[in-house]
């Protein structure tokens, strides 16, 4: 059952490129055999979850963990868990679609006396979510990667549409910037910084900078054939990281100059990233392979890496990994939505894992 959490024990190894050891790895809960979306963060020493199926049909849950594995809480949500984000204040912030309204709809949640406390608001309708970007003065920013439905721009122009908008509650305001399909975002110095997408089946995008208050862009860097994906900021630095479909690298750019500061050599695609302490933390997916690359260090290769050793009917590939920052664990998620009406669907191959505690010491010594 998805709600029954499974203590079992399975055994990867350790990839390093000065040898290997045996490590355990263990499922944190198993994910419908439906299971389309990656939502999972760690966060202030908590693991978040995101469930939107049960039996394939939806069904809307929000648990935290601790970073041992074990279930402190989980809720119940009004709209489905597409993507979980940080908000830097102990909260985090959930976003999705009701299926009654079919409105977007985002919530904000803490854990308070080891309960989850959880507040949720309707964007009225015209306006969707693809992603949070971040919150400021009193604001919350999204991305609507369809763009404003009342968008009075002459059709002529061909330009991009309208994609970013603010919110207080239920009531919406796009800004005036035309961020071509946004896809990842984050914000930096009061700014929001965006990965913009020439098209569905381009290769092109571009790395863009919006000014909230006055929705003035400036493009940091643009590819012809890169299409970033994911983006982050590097603590105490003005450099962000991604990377790029297609391709087995992370670049690390100046989010000033554009320019790309280091490339670092994956071991496969990297679908996901998460940054701890001054390494980053990669999981390719069709590799299973997590690779964890020092900052610090001056080779391009990573300091050591770790497999899901599991087969495919237990673990589809990694697509969203989550690194505590407090203990060094690290969480691996697997969900690729399976079609009753094409396959089977008799394995369960959507799980959250979890590696062991040798491998979070070796992250925190290397790390921290």
């Amino acid at each position: 059952m998805i709600f029954v959490k499974s203590f079992c024990r399975l055994f990867l190894f350790l990839a390093a490129f000065t040898g290997s050891a045996a490590m355990a790895l263990e499922t944190v809960t198993l994910l419908d055999r439906g299971e389309p979306y990656d939502a999972m963060l760690a966060d202030n020493g908590l693991m978040w979850i995101g469930h939107s199926r049960l039996q394939f049909n939806s069904n809307y849950r929000l648990e935290v963990y601790q970073p041992d594995g074990a279930l402190i809480d989980r809720v119940t949500l009004s709209h489905s868990l597409s993507v979980i984000k940080s908000m830097n204040n102990g909260s985090i912030i959930v976003t999705g679609v009701s299926p009654t309204s079919r409105q977007a709809q985002y919530t904000v949640a803490h854990l308070e006396g080891g309960k989850i406390r959880t507040s949720t608001n309707e964007i009225a309708m015209g306006a969707l979510i693809t992603f949070w970007i971040t919150s400021m003065d009193g604001r919350q920013y999204f991305a609507d990667i369809g763009g404003n439905p009342d968008d009075n721009s002459d059709p002529g122009a061909q330009l991009p549409a309208q994609t970013i908008f603010s919110s207080t509650g239920s009531n919406y305001n796009y800004l005036g910037a035309r961020v071509s399909m946004p896809v990842a975002g984050t914000s930096f110095n009061g700014k929001l910084l965006l990965v913009s997408s020439q098209g569905i089946g381009q290769f092109g995008s571009s790395l863009v900078e919006v000014d909230p208050r006055t929705s003035a862009l400036r493009v940091i860097t643009q590819s012809a054939d890169a299409k970033y994906r994911g983006i982050d900021i590097i603590a105490g630095t003005s450099n962000l990281v991604t990377s790029a479909l297609g391709e087995r690298k992370l670049r690390v750019i100046d989010t000033i100059t554009g320019k790309t500061q280091r490339e670092f050599q994956t071991k496969g695609y990297p679908r996901t990233f998460d940054l701890t302490g001054h390494c980053i933390v990669v999981g390719n997916d069709e590799t299973n392979v997590v690779e964890v690359f020092d900052l610090k260090s001056e080779t391009d290769k990573p300091s050591f890496a770790a497999e899901v050793a599991m087969p495919a009917s237990e673990f589809s590939g990694i697509k969203n990994i989550a690194v505590d920052d407090v203990t060094g664990m690290v969480f691996a998620r697997a969900s690729y939505p399976c079609n009753p009406l094409m396959e089977s669907c008799d394995q369960d191959y959507n799980r959250v894992v979890k590696f062991d505690a040798a491998f979070a010491e070796r992250i925190k010594a290397t790390c921290n």
